[in-house]
């Protein structure tokens, strides 16, 4: 189960790593949730998060992933502030801050927002969280360590200071001797340092714990029951998150060498760049029209991707899996992506085959398939059935002759998913393509060998 986790002051990273097999990562900012979307995350659960000087995450990111079906989480911070906008879209929040923020009873971000250190130093907080304080009153008022008036003075002093300067010694310098006695204050300064309530880190810690019982029952992607609208304003964005993520693959995986490796063949990396530019487009469209992936379809994928690639056995998978550095949930996020592209080129199939004679131009081979497919049209213009006893070979031996004698390759173990892939209604349509070959071959060669015999040209 591929789970990201964002997470910055609200937890200490070891303790959460202690509840939790995850991926966890940096306070969420915009782009972010897209990101691990793109890179297969299954789960994402959003703790803690950047704003003001970092753009926030963006609604609509979080409402993209879900389209995407990924099950999205939100606690205890920044979490608990976009799960509570976005739980009729299929958001689970969870804990005490996000259901007083979906209740209406917090409306403000401050609540949630503090100040802490840096990524070294393990985001440690150096001011309270309003949320914080406000469990903390009120546990010091039910324990008896401070009367209701006092709460409310304090409660107060703390809500009008800067969220930068929240901690309980300038809470307590801002209250009066007339709001809150000497007594009360030497008792409630005594008993803070174990009677201090941590929301946001008892909301984060649930949040873990609920995400871990989630993975154990391999929940199927999530099923958002909105559109999502691709808007212009979307596009832009995902474009420019798509550079980003780009560039970001630069430090997490050697691209650069990758493509000096492929730069050393310029054929391959024309191919491959043509391909990447083909699958980077389609995926897109996927995206916008958003077709289901049923159960059963996804299966077939997965078995014709292995099936196509002779690899059968468990073992051979395993090998082939770890050679491509591919575990559980790469494998999943790479059939549904070859499962989304399959969806797009059979809409676009026909636009598709209008640019197929601009495409072979461009590769120089036009000119040689037009004048083969041609010359093979006048030599079998006298064949209406182009079955396989005409060739004289049974089907083994036909099959036989063209992938192994000629193409170099194993046969493969399932004719009519290989057909399918051609785009062939059927293996006997297949077959029926192999005949005309075999008989236009047969054809060519004596041909040839006649023109030999009186000196005449060779076909070409």
């Amino acid at each position: 189960m591929n789970t990201v986790i964002f997470l910055g002051p609200s937890l200490a990273s070891a303790d959460a790593r202690a509840i939790l097999d995850a991926d966890f990562r940096p306070p969420v900012s915009q782009g972010d949730v897209h990101r691990a979307t793109v890179q297969g995350a299954r789960i994402i659960g959003i703790i803690d998060g950047y704003f003001e000087r970092v753009p926030a995450v963006w609604h609509k990111e979080i409402l993209w992933a879900l389209s995407r079906g990924v099950h999205v989480f939100g606690a205890s911070s920044m979490g608990a502030l976009r799960a509570s906008e976005l739980a009729p879209f299929g958001m689970i929040g969870v804990g005490r801050v996000f259901e007083a923020f979906r209740d209406g009873a917090l409306e403000d971000d401050d609540e949630v927002t503090v100040v802490h250190g840096p990524a070294e130093l393990g985001y440690k907080a150096v001011s309270e969280a309003m949320v914080n304080i406000r469990a903390t009153l009120d546990r010091a008022e039910s324990d008896g360590i401070i009367g209701a008036a006092s709460h409310d003075a304090l409660l107060q002093a703390a809500k009008d200071l800067y969220y930068p300067l929240r901690d309980y010694p300038h809470i307590l310098e801002q209250v009066s001797a007339s709001d809150l006695s000497a007594a009360e204050r030497s008792a409630l300064q005594q008993w803070l340092p174990s009677g201090r309530v941590d929301r946001k880190g008892l909301d984060a810690v649930e949040l873990l714990r609920i995400i871990a019982d989630f993975q154990t029952t391999s929940p199927d992607p999530f099923r958002c029951q909105f559109r999502f609208e691709h808007t212009d304003a979307w596009e832009q964005v995902a474009r420019r998150l798509g550079h980003q993520e780009a560039a970001a693959l630069r430090d997490d995986l050697p691209q650069e060498a990758l493509l000096d490796e492929l730069r050393l063949d310029s054929g391959a990396f024309g191919r491959a760049m043509t391909e990447a530019l083909a699958r980077a487009l389609a995926l897109r469209e996927a995206g916008r029209i958003d077709t289901p992936v049923a159960r059963e379809v996804f299966r077939d994928v997965l078995n014709g991707f292995f099936v196509g690639r002779g690899l059968t056995r468990p073992d051979e998978i395993g090998n082939w899996l770890a050679a491509q550095d591919l575990d559980g949930d790469g494998l999943t996020s790479l059939i549904m992506r070859e499962v989304k592209i399959g969806q797009v080129d059979v809409m676009f199939r026909q636009e598709a085959l209008a640019q197929l004679a601009d495409v072979l131009r461009v590769a120089g081979s036009y000119g040689g398939l037009s004048r083969r497919a041609a010359r093979k049209d006048r030599v079998l213009a006298f064949l209406q059935a182009p079955a396989v006893e005409t060739t004289g070979l049974s089907e083994a031996e036909l099959l036989h002759w063209h992938f192994v004698e000629r193409r170099k390759e194993v046969v493969p173990a399932d004719l009519e998913r290989y057909s399918a892939m051609l785009g062939l209604p059927n293996r006997f349509s297949f077959l029926a393509l192999l005949v005309r070959e075999y008989l236009f071959v047969q054809s060519e060669e004596k041909q040839n060998m006649d023109a030999v015999a009186d000196g005449s040209p060779l076909n070409r």
